[in-house]
């Protein structure tokens, strides 16, 4: 009998093009980094990316579907910005501006870990044996990463960008987990892009309040294409392309792809920042990427 060829399907270059544009926002968020603030750069991305999704659904026919929401999930869904976008963004790039792009990157891809910790605890979910494995193995990898230069508090590893970069997965794992049975409702997408409207809005706010935008009138054109890129390609262009596959095909199947985030951050870093890590480095950063797919691949004892 003739074996099957693997069948292509489109969805997963759609996956990998996500996995693409979100991995790119560490180096080159790095550099944006070097001239504006991190609460500057939040907001432009958080606006860029809001007004890209505005764009799309638009184009696509699904606008009236924000105004077709129940009032409850409308207002959860801005609450939910609170997490998912505006402390998110806050505390990604403020560790992005204190730590490496690779480091940020692979710290940021435990969000899987947390999500089923507080899954665990507000939701009642089971955590099986392989997810306590998985769990255990990933924080092992984060230790690693955290002190790749050697176990000491003067060994040069800024702490304080680790805590922000840890924070903002905490920030994640609650908007997911807490937004489980509103985007269990509604579109997604909807729930979203009423996220990151809120997000936006409260960040702009913040930002105009504290550091102001002076830096940002100062900046650049490049800079200027850069910020607004990331927000088109990291929330217009990948958000679509991940919730269109999560319809399509069976969600076990889209995170296999999701995991490629951090591995491609780490190469597009090495080669567009010309970083370089101990050996410490890259074995947590197996660790990590083992310890997530194990905590959301296994879900059986």
């Amino acid at each position: 009998m003739e074996k099957r060829a693997f069948p292509f399907r489109i969805e997963y270059i759609f996956m990998l093009i996500a996995a693409f544009f979100w991995a790119l926002g560490h180096p080159l968020g790095k550099i944006v980094l070097r001239t504006v603030h991190p609460f500057q750069l939040g907001a432009v991305n958080l606006i860029a990316g809001f007004l890209s999704l505005l764009i799309y659904l638009t184009l696509a026919g699904r606008l009236r579907d924000v105004f077709k929401i129940s009032r409850r999930d409308f207002f959860s869904s801005l609450f939910l910005g609170v997490f998912g976008f505006f402390s998110y963004q806050i505390f990604t790039f403020s560790a992005l501006s204190r730590i490496p792009a690779s480091m940020n990157a692979v710290l940021i891809s435990t969000n899987v870990v947390f999500i089923t910790i507080f899954s665990a605890i507000f939701l009642k979910e089971k955590i099986f044996f392989y997810r306590i494995i998985g769990i255990i193995i990933a924080f092992a990898g984060v230790i690693f990463v955290t002190f790749n230069a050697g176990f000491t508090l003067n060994s040069g590893v800024n702490l304080t960008g680790c805590l922000f970069s840890m924070s903002a997965v905490i920030s994640f794992a609650l908007y997911s987990v807490f937004g489980k049975h509103v985007l269990s409702r509604n579109d997604p997408l909807t729930v979203a892009t009423l996220a990151l409207f809120s997000g936006a809005v409260l960040l702009t706010i913040f930002t105009a309040s504290s550091v102001g935008f002076q830096q940002l009138f100062e900046a650049d054109a490049y800079i200027w294409i850069i910020m607004v890129l990331l927000g088109a390609t990291m929330i217009g262009i990948a958000y679509p392309l991940y919730f269109t596959c999560l319809k399509r095909m069976p969600a076990s199947h889209v995170s296999i792809y999701i995991y490629m985030t951090p591995v491609f951050a780490v190469i597009l870093s090495l080669i567009i920042l010309k970083e370089s890590f101990s050996w410490l480095f890259w074995l947590g950063g197996a660790f990590v990427l083992s310890g997530i797919i194990l905590s959301s691949i296994f879900n059986r004892n």
